[in-house]
């Protein structure tokens, strides 16, 4: 037997278990730096009590299982929500006219419109039968998310309130963090082993528990990209025979 060593490098997917079953699509993770797997037993142990130096005579293990771990660089809205137990949800773009601000407004306010990925906004009062129309940059100015920023209200004359906003919105998908279900995920890991000419290396989980993403990093520095660690318990697939060739929690295989 020749040694063989390992280094290794791939792409590791996920499909959501859905109800009955099924497996979901197979979703790729994106770049992810490090995935390392751990066994875990729990040692059942007896020592005799007639020799007077009480040796170990009996020796077996119980609750077998591996618990894995892997860092996360794409930090999409889709990796954010899966791994926070997120309720997902997505609303698509259009135009507002006439949607009203908060009556008064000052010199200073800072106010949510109802939508974000805003553009093209224009505030007017309520003046009839013509209203009048605010400059942008001077009585006001907007950001993408949605907020307007009240700068300085004409005065001479003042505007009539409540004020309207008049602008188009582009789509948003967004994850409420924690308000979603646990859900059970299978996992497979499509590598090249480089230390070996590349040989291809899969691992397949069959079923397990994601963990909370234990950092989410949103104000970096230095020279490194954010990375998010993210950890994975193995479950029994019980709809695998024990006996069969798959085993009921994962396989390693080499492609020779």
């Amino acid at each position: 037997m020749s040694e063989k060593y390992y280094f290794g490098q791939g792409k590791l997917w996920i499909a959501e278990i859905l109800a009955g079953g099924a497996l979901g699509p197979w979703v790729w993770l994106g770049d992810v730096s490090e995935l390392s797997g751990q066994g875990s037993e729990t040692p059942v142990q007896h020592r005799e009590s007639f020799s007077g130096t009480n040796a170990l005579v009996r020796e077996f293990s119980r609750e077998l299982g591996m618990a894995w771990s892997a860092t996360l660089h794409q930090l999409d809205v889709d990796n954010v929500g899966r791994f926070t137990r997120s309720k997902m949800s997505e609303t698509i773009g259009g135009t507002v006219t006439g949607e009203e601000l908060p009556n008064p407004v000052a010199d200073g306010d800072l106010i949510a419109l109802d939508n974000m990925n805003v553009s093209d906004l224009v505030l007017t009062d309520s003046l009839t039968p013509t209203p009048a129309t605010l400059e942008l940059g001077v009585h006001y100015d907007y950001d993408v998310f949605g907020d307007i920023e009240i700068l300085t209200l004409p005065t001479s004359p003042a505007p009539t309130e409540p004020l309207l906003a008049a602008y188009s919105h582009g789509a948003t998908k967004q994850a409420a963090l924690l308000a979603g279900s646990r859900k059970n995920y299978a996992l497979k890991y499509k590598g090249i082993n480089l230390a070996e000419n590349e040989a291809p290396i899969l691992v397949e989980l069959y079923k397990v528990s994601a963990g909370l993403l234990q950092q989410l990093a949103l104000i970096t520095s230095g020279n490194q990209l954010a990375g998010s660690p993210v950890t994975f318990t193995t479950l029994l697939d019980t709809s695998k025979p024990a006996s069969g060739d798959l085993g009921q929690f994962g396989r390693f295989v080499e492609l020779a």
